[in-house]
């Protein structure tokens, strides 16, 4: 009788004691969402004195547990539901499958094959270069490319230089369809057989009172036309303008007489020319004779590759480049690299499918998402806040976290966030992917808070004021921060 009184009195006792953790728990659970609420509603107001709408804003947080109890994280959304554009911010997505899927070490290749006859140092035929989709074979890997093969002893091509880029099915993209801005890098297409990202260097300076005009690197058979006035006045007067003609960059405008140098980044011809061009210029620069004429074509099955060249770069190192960096043509190629296999060309259709699928099957999203061309630079793609915070909470359980975490810049301090966070204790102390569109604003990552706790956030803004609230934007990540 004493023993059934005794374990009666403990099941009463265990049974208050859950009754009490569970009411503590959601005391405190409540609390912190009481906490993010106030925040928000500071940052809600701050937009409303643009006339920005709640209905224009999303908000997604997630603070994760440092201790056993309370276990639960604290989950807090701001129309956290609704989809809107996320702009560059989607490359979250596509950068966190390429990690999972192809793993930190991938390395890309481009494969060069040779049809003809070689007669001592003489080559004559079909000369082929077929890339495998990497996002970053740049300047200085085709410098080493060509002092790799003339090593072999090859000194003079002649016949055809064959650009294959069938690894992707993807037509050329036209550069201006996106916002008019042909010349822009960020508007680069994807390709298989990307090269340099296809943009060079164009540099104006005054040397001797006189305008020179230049581009680096130097590509072969593209002549510069130096049609630039001086204008009086700083560098403020400066007004560069491009028109492409067949083997010549017209360079137009006007230049402050007061201004020493003015330096902009652009793209340029297709991806085919560009390719042979460098190449070509490399070729010659090397000591070896180029008679080559350009074709587009595809490596006969039979043709073993003589050279292949492997980045030297791990994806980790490339996944810093496209979240820190926001490097559009990275994404956009690392997006295709998803559904492209030996013997099947990738695709945007397919690429998509591939993505929303895996992201449904793992359960870290519960519904299908549009993601254009990963990238960003589009107006179809849609998600939600709560859809990007997912991601970014499963990645905390992910073996490579630290890689992970690390592709994204450090607040305030590197990439796309160099000039932002200024003056602000959040500086150095969060890791973010910033978004920016015409009428859209975006940011995305983790924040190590005062309290040394983790805060996942995610915050969309879709209105045409958008570009106004990148400093309120910041004061909110600032706030999340604090112990206040």
């Amino acid at each position: 009788m004493i023993h059934k009184n005794k374990l009666g009195l403990f099941l009463i006792t265990f049974l208050i004691f859950c009754l009490l953790y569970s009411t503590v728990t959601a005391a405190v659970l409540e609390s912190e969402k009481r906490v993010f609420a106030t925040k928000t509603q500071i940052f809600i107001n701050e937009l409303t004195q643009l006339k920005i709408p709640k209905n224009a804003v999303g908000i997604s947080l997630i603070k994760i547990p440092n201790e056993i109890y309370p276990f639960k994280p604290v989950i807090y959304g701001f129309n956290a539901r609704k989809k809107f554009n996320p702009a560059s911010t989607v490359k979250l997505l596509t950068s966190y499958y390429a990690l999972v899927n192809l793993g930190k070490s991938f390395r890309f290749k481009t494969e060069f094959f040779a049809q003809g006859e070689k007669i001592n140092n003489s080559f004559t035929g079909n000369f082929y270069m077929r890339g495998r989709g990497d996002p970053k074979l740049v300047y200085e890997d085709l410098q080493e490319i060509v002092l790799n093969i003339r090593g072999t002893g090859l000194e003079q091509l002649n016949g055809k230089f064959i650009f294959d880029d069938s690894f992707f099915s993807e037509p050329d993209i036209d550069v201006a369809m996106f916002d008019g801005k042909k010349n822009k890098p960020y508007n680069v297409g994807p390709n298989a057989t990307l090269v340099n990202f296809k943009a060079v260097e164009l540099t104006v300076k005054k040397i001797n009172r006189k305008l020179d005009v230049s581009i680096h690197p130097p590509l072969a058979d593209v002549k510069i036309k130096n049609n630039i006035r001086w204008l009086r006045g700083n560098c403020s007067r400066n007004k560069i303008h491009l028109r492409e003609m067949e083997g010549t960059l017209a360079v137009s405008g006007t230049f402050g007489t007061r201004c020493k140098r003015r330096r902009l980044y652009i793209g340029i011809l297709s991806h085919d020319k560009f390719a042979y061009s460098m190449f070509k210029q490399l070729w010659i620069d090397s000591g070896g004779s180029f008679k080559q004429v350009l074709q587009r074509g595809i490596v006969p099955e039979n043709v073993k590759p003589f050279y292949i060249w492997h980045n030297p770069r791990e994806l980790g190192s490339l996944l810093k480049d496209i979240n820190t960096l926001s490097n559009n043509p990275m994404a956009r190629n690392l997006f295709l690299n998803f559904s492209s296999k030996m013997d099947e060309a990738g695709s945007l259709q397919k690429s998509r499918k591939i993505l929303s699928e895996w992201y449904q099957e793992k359960r870290i999203l519960d519904t299908p998402v549009l993601i254009d061309n990963g990238a960003g630079l589009s107006r179809k793609t849609k998600i939600t806040p709560e859809d990007l915070s997912s991601v970014l909470a499963d990645a905390v359980q992910n073996d490579e976290f630290e890689v992970w975490k690390n592709s994204l810049a450090l607040a305030g301090k590197e990439g796309t966030t160099i000039n932002r966070f200024r003056g602000m204790d959040v500086s150095g102390r969060a890791w973010v992917k910033t978004g920016s569109l015409e009428g859209v604003q975006a940011i995305s990552g983790y924040i190590f808070t005062q309290k040394n706790e983790w805060i996942i956030f995610t915050v969309f803004v879709n209105h045409k004021k958008a570009d106004k609230v990148k400093v309120i934007l910041d004061k909110f990540v600032n706030l999340l921060y604090l112990d206040k």
